[in-house]
């Protein structure tokens, strides 16, 4: 229920401010971050969440060594799981790419 609490102050500031055809545009910025901070703050949270897991995870796999590659294919194994898992790729795309301009990194996204 807390998403609420973000997308209908955002809806209501949208019909007011920003009603104009497609609500995929984003031309008022002010309106625009009222939902975008949420965002990135959730993404922050699961960001520090990955690193405690993956620091849990080398601690670990180091704790039952067999062999040294076997160490790291594990590692390497569970870290790729939880990129997707927890949306760690948003990390790099956060702030960019939000413009109307094709850049690369908009483009990649």
């Amino acid at each position: 229920g807390v998403p609420v609490l973000f997308v209908v102050p955002w809806v209501v500031l949208r019909y007011l401010y920003e009603n104009e055809g497609c609500w995929e545009r984003n031309e008022k910025v002010a309106v625009w971050w009222v939902i975008r901070c949420p965002i990135l703050v959730a993404v922050a949270v699961n960001f520090v969440v990955f690193v405690r897991i993956v620091r849990i995870l080398v601690a670990k796999v180091r704790a039952h060594q067999v062999s040294r590659g076997d160490t790291r294919l594990r590692l390497a194994r569970s870290t790729l799981t939880l990129i997707p898992l927890l949306g760690v790729h948003e990390v790099v795309f956060a702030l960019a790419g939000e413009g109307e301009g094709g850049g690369g990194l908009r483009l990649a996204r």
